[in-house]
C-alpha cells in the first residue's frame, strides 16, 4: 500500500508547475518533472506524473510516481480510522471534502524524501496525507514534523 494524499482539486488533476513552485518556495527542495501522462478523458488533469525530489539540505534525491484517482468510500473510512488512531480531530472531515486522491509510488524506501514529498503534495492539494499503516492523518505541518524528526533537525530553527 502507498501513501495517499487527498486533493481538493476539482478534477483530481496534477499541476506539475504548481508542484515545482511549491517545493521550491516552501520546502527547500527542487522538484523535476520526469514524465506526465494525460488521462483518457480530456480536462481531467494529469493522470500520472513521474518526478524527482531533491533536497541538498536533507541530502536526498528520490524518484516518485504520482497517480491521480477518484476517492472511494474505503479511502474515507481509512481516513476516519487514521484520524482516530492519530487523534487528529477534524482531518477526516477535510478528507471527505476531497473527491480525488493522489497515490505516491516509489521504488525506494527513503522516508525523509517520501515525507518531504507528502508535505509538498498536501500543500498543493489542500488535503491530508494518509500513510499506508493508517497510524495518523496529517497535513503539511505533520509531514514536516516527521521529516525533521527523522533528519534530527528542529522545525523551528
Amino acid at each position: 500500500m502507498s501513501y495517499r494524499v487527498f486533493t481538493q482539486t476539482p478534477d483530481g488533476g496534477i499541476d506539475p508547475a504548481l508542484l515545482v513552485r511549491t517545493a521550491t518556495r516552501h520546502f527547500e527542495a527542487s522538484l523535476e518533472i520526469l514524465s506526465a501522462e494525460e488521462p483518457p478523458t480530456p480536462g481531467a488533469g494529469s493522470a500520472r506524473v513521474g518526478l524527482r525530489l531533491v533536497s541538498a539540505r536533507r541530502g536526498f534525491s528520490q524518484d516518485f510516481t504520482l497517480l491521480s484517482r477518484g476517492a472511494s468510500a474505503e479511502d474515507w473510512a481509512a481516513a476516519r480510522r487514521a484520524e482516530e488512531n492519530g487523534k487528529s480531530a477534524g482531518m477526516s472531515a477535510l478528507a471527505e471534502r476531497c473527491r480525488f486522491i493522489w497515490v505516491i509510488g516509489s521504488e525506494s524506501d527513503a522516508p525523509v524524501a517520501l515525507l518531504n514529498l507528502c508535505a509538498v503534495l498536501a500543500s498543493a492539494a489542500l488535503g491530508p496525507v494518509l500513510p499506508p499503516d493508517e497510524s495518523a492523518l496529517f497535513g503539511v505541518r505533520g509531514a514536516m514534523e516527521r521529516v525533521e524528526a527523522l533528519s534530527g533537525r528542529s522545525l523551528f530553527r
